[in-house]
C-alpha cells in the first residue's frame, strides 16, 4: 500500500492504569483502518517494465504490433544517429513480458 496515512484525533483510554495500552487500541484500530480502506475504493497496481528496444527501421511495424498484442504503451521512438537502427522505449506490463523476446 502507498500513500496511506491515518491521524489518531481522539483517543478514550480506561480509566484503571492496568487495563491502558496497545492491546486496548490496536485491534480497534486496525478495524477502523481495514474499514477506511475499503470505503476508499481501494486498486491493485501492476507491476510495469520500460522497455528499450534496438530494432532496424523496417522491423519497427512489428514491434509496435508485438507490444500492442501485449498491452504495451510506446512512449518514445528516436533514430540512432549514424545507424539504420532505431530506439523504442514502451512501457510493459510484467505479466504480459513472459515470452517477450
Amino acid at each position: 500500500m502507498r500513500g496511506i496515512r491515518f491521524n489518531i484525533q481522539d483517543v478514550q483510554l480506561h480509566a484503571d492504569a492496568i487495563h491502558r495500552g496497545g492491546g486496548q487500541i490496536t485491534p480497534t484500530a486496525r478495524r477502523v483502518f481495514f474499514a477506511s480502506e475499503l470505503t476508499a475504493k481501494p486498486r491493485f497496481q501492476e507491476p510495469i517494465f520500460l522497455v528499450e528496444i534496438q530494432c532496424p527501421d523496417d522491423a519497427v511495424g512489428g514491434i509496435y504490433g508485438c507490444l500492442a498484442q501485449r498491452r504495451g504503451i510506446v512512449i518514445g521512438e528516436e533514430p540512432i544517429a549514424g545507424t539504420p537502427l532505431v530506439m523504442i522505449k514502451s512501457y510493459l506490463p510484467v505479466a504480459e513480458s513472459f515470452g517477450f523476446t
